[in-house]
């Protein structure tokens, strides 16, 4: 977990800011305001920019027809006829998707790699000879298309006779081990704690081998605590529509004497494309619809947390027809989204302006770059912010970005727009962070402002986009 409460250094933060940026230079000699701890590091700031991420559940299971396998389902049945992960990769490059994560290992207790920590894996199947390894040809597809690697390990085992007993410890820090040391860069493992009640584990040992051997990964204890010494943390559904709250990456979390240590603890919203996390073939025409896709990108990524989108090989070992174009339709209403920027390069007006520096301008909210951002005047933690639009103008959706390299500084905020002289609040929300979307309905306006109205610092917009989208 990053509890760093120290800047490192103005140039570091830019070059952090840079690593997300879309288009243009970092901005050098311009004032900044003071960061507003706790920070993330850069491997979370490369990870909450990515958005989009996939989760595919494939193992015994898939071939047991089972969603929770009990561990004594022959290794025999094992054998993908066509087992092929740069066709999952290839499907995510069309949707947009910047991250994969397999799970090697689920409650089952089947391991998908050549382990010598237990029997119970594809080295005792006839797939391949038992010389296959589904971790190995994932993981080299995935560095092949240039998407981020996450790896799922289930410290829950129901085949293993130890599991339960402080003996296991041995054997499941020996399968981490062996992820974590021969498959090259990891981006993320995440572990997830057995239903209750959970026998005991030391979650604190697994943490830090993952952050021995794997520095730069990041560690998702998915349903325990940030004090385990994780670096994100799992929501079980997308935040629901009737509330306003949005996930914030800033959380309070108890930590030996300071029992409210504020931590970066950002969220990784779960959901699955079918009904079920294994592949069955009664599911396939139970696909989340369109619409429902889109609620889930609106209410996980559109609320600042990273979409974890289930997706199911299926015996042959490749994604059904039905899911691969799902994906492809999903990505691209996700990219008409962001199609036509009503604000882009717009004339606009704040409030105030950090020491009145022309770099961090009003204009800089509107410029299409992440490495520049308007900053209101010292001191203040409220502000205003307004773009004329050239005349009427119809949109649906209002995005905003914080530059969270400098902390998470909005706490409520609103969206106004200005028609036949009237300016009419069409939004609210509290935390921004990486992105906050707002459905507002066809609006049709002059003017639009952001307007906030408390802030932990003094506020910073990096981008505040207005679109007219076909996916509202």
């Amino acid at each position: 977990m990053n509890r760093c409460w120290l800047w490192p250094s103005l140039p570091a933060a830019l070059l952090a800011l840079g690593c997300v940026e879309q288009a243009g230079p970092v901005l050098s000699g311009v004032p900044t305001p003071d960061p507003v701890g706790p920070l993330p590091s850069a491997e979370q700031l490369t990870w909450q920019a990515q958005e989009l991420s996939a989760f595919f559940h494939f193992g015994i299971n898939t071939f047991s027809d089972k969603e929770q396998g009990n561990g004594t389902d022959s290794p025999t049945i094992f054998n993908p006829t066509n087992l092929n992960p740069s066709q999952w990769m290839s499907t995510l490059q069309d949707a947009g998707f910047r991250q994969a994560m397999l799970t090697a290992k689920h409650h089952d207790g089947f391991c998908l790699w050549q382990t010598k920590c237990t029997t119970y894996s594809v080295a005792n199947s006839p797939w391949q000879g038992g010389q296959g390894d589904v971790v190995h040809q994932f993981v080299d597809a995935a560095h092949q298309a240039n998407i981020r690697v996450g790896l799922a390990l289930s410290p829950f085992d129901r085949h293993e006779p130890s599991a339960g007993t402080p003996t296991y410890q041995v054997v499941f820090e020996c399968q981490l081990t062996e992820l974590l040391k021969n498959y090259g860069a990891i981006d993320e493992i995440w572990l997830w704690s057995s239903p209750p009640p959970a026998p005991p584990f030391d979650w604190q040992a697994a943490a830090n081998l993952v952050h021995k051997l794997q520095p730069h990964a990041l560690l998702n204890i998915g349903n325990s605590v940030a004090t385990t010494g994780a670096d994100i943390r799992s929501v079980g559904s997308a935040l629901p529509t009737n509330t306003a709250a949005d996930q914030t990456s800033v959380k309070m979390v108890a930590n030996g004497a300071n029992p409210a240590a504020p931590v970066w603890y950002p969220a990784e919203s779960v959901h699955s494309m079918r009904p079920n996390w294994f592949w069955h073939a009664t599911d396939d025409t139970q696909l989340k619809t369109p619409t429902q896709l889109l609620d889930l990108y609106y209410n996980s990524v559109g609320r600042n947390s990273v979409l974890l989108l289930g997706l199911q090989p299926n015996t042959q070992g490749v994604l059904p027809t039905p899911d691969v174009t799902a994906m492809a339709q999903y990505g691209a209403s996700i990219s008409a989204i962001y199609r036509t920027n009503v604000v882009a390069a717009r004339p606009g007006t704040a409030d105030s302006v950090f020491r009145d520096a022309p770099g961090r301008g009003a204009a800089m909210a509107v410029d299409g770059k992440l490495n520049t951002f308007w900053a209101a005047g010292e001191g203040k933690t409220s502000a205003r912010i307004e773009f004329d639009l050239g005349g009427p103008t119809s949109f649906n959706v209002v995005s905003i970005q914080e530059p969270i390299a400098l902390g998470e500084r909005t706490t409520a905020h609103h969206v106004e727009a200005k028609s036949n002289g009237t300016w009419t609040t069409i939004a609210t929300g509290t935390a921004i962070g990486q992105r906050k979307l707002h459905r507002v309905g066809a609006v049709t306006a002059s003017n639009i402002a952001l307007v906030i109205t408390a802030a932990r610092g003094v506020p910073a917009i990096a981008e505040f986009s207005v679109y007219q989208s076909p996916s509202p």
